[in-house]
């Protein structure tokens, strides 16, 4: 009878818990919100409207048809090079986000949708390289330990992962019927809305769990003799499982971890994307069952891969 009312039970603790910390619980939900609209809402917004718009037209796919062969060898699909080039540049879940407008426009399948989401929903340049290592680290060229990890640490996962899925879409080119501009437009303003507030309220509630967290780790820390060294490494590694900008944050500004072991960290984390990214992701693929057990494996995995990427180029370069 627990297990089968797991979830029921779960929330009300939760709602109890809520309603005797309200102080927790509002101090979270600002700074989500503090969040979504300074980090998200600006970047993600008006590059959805235009991504959406784009995939309603034949033009994209026609391009990136030309250069299948080498996605199709590489990738094992040939419009993967879409969501994964609208990643690169918009950041999460902006390539889910894609990938479910790729499906509802029947130019792939919903198997060939799990296989991509799993290397193609990464977190945007301009994140890693204005938010992390410009603002948080104070060095603006330490973006090629994250960006060049995380990047090439997502296609080498794709040859782990493509054995599994053996669909390359290799049959005859879909042609959708062309929408006029004024209706690719006013249902890419609808969807991107819809998905800011989902990501939105994803964010939100997962900063209020990690305010929650934080207040359990510190309470623990003044209890447990750590050394603020561990401290910091286990604070950074617990907060940026749940939310990862926070977990980002608090590695970057400890003065006890070295930079190398924060850059480490950092790719892990950045890789790996949290729990509330993965939510958001979950959120976002309503036109298809994502497989969210796989999904996090493979998001942990890459997020192992560039940690070695990293570890590598340290070891080959002069100190950062």
């Amino acid at each position: 009878m627990f297990r089968r009312n797991f979830i029921p039970i779960l929330i009300l603790l939760l709602i109890s818990l809520f309603i005797l910390r309200p102080a927790t619980v509002s101090e979270g939900a600002f700074n989500g919100l503090k969040i979504w609209v300074t980090n998200i809402i600006p970047y993600l917004f008006p590059m959805s409207v235009l991504s959406n718009i784009l995939l309603k037209y034949n033009f994209i796919y026609r391009v990136f048809e030309r250069f299948s062969f080498i996605s199709e060898k590489f990738l094992k699909n040939k419009y993967a090079m879409i969501p994964y080039f609208i990643s690169f540049v918009s950041g999460y879940p902006s390539g889910a986000m894609t990938i479910n407008t790729m499906l509802e426009n029947k130019r792939i399948n919903e198997k060939e949708a799990n296989y991509l989401i799993s290397f193609t929903n990464n977190c945007s340049f301009q994140f890693i390289a204005g938010a992390i290592s410009f603002s948080m680290l104070n060095n603006f060229n330490l973006f090629k330990y994250i960006a060049v990890p995380h990047f090439i640490g997502a296609i080498i996962l794709s040859f782990f992962i493509k054995n599994n899925t053996p669909y390359s879409n290799k049959g005859k080119s879909v042609r959708q019927s062309q929408s006029t501009f004024h209706h690719a437009f006013s249902s890419s303003i609808y969807k991107s809305v819809t998905g800011i507030l989902t990501v939105g309220g994803v964010i939100v509630i997962f900063s209020v769990f990690s305010n929650f967290f934080n207040e359990i780790l510190t309470s623990l820390s003044d209890t447990i003799s750590l050394s603020p060294y561990i401290k910091d490494i286990i604070y950074s590694l617990v907060v940026g499982s749940l939310e990862l900008t926070n977990g980002c944050s608090i590695i970057s500004s400890s003065s006890y971890v070295p930079l190398e072991l924060k850059l480490i960290i950092i790719n892990f984390l950045v890789s790996f994307s949290g729990m509330s990214v993965i939510f958001q992701t979950f959120a976002v693929t309503d036109k298809f069952e994502l497989n969210l057990k796989n999904y996090v494996a493979y998001k942990f995995m890459l997020g192992i891969i560039s940690a070695l990427i990293c570890i590598l180029m340290l070891s080959l370069t002069p100190s950062p």
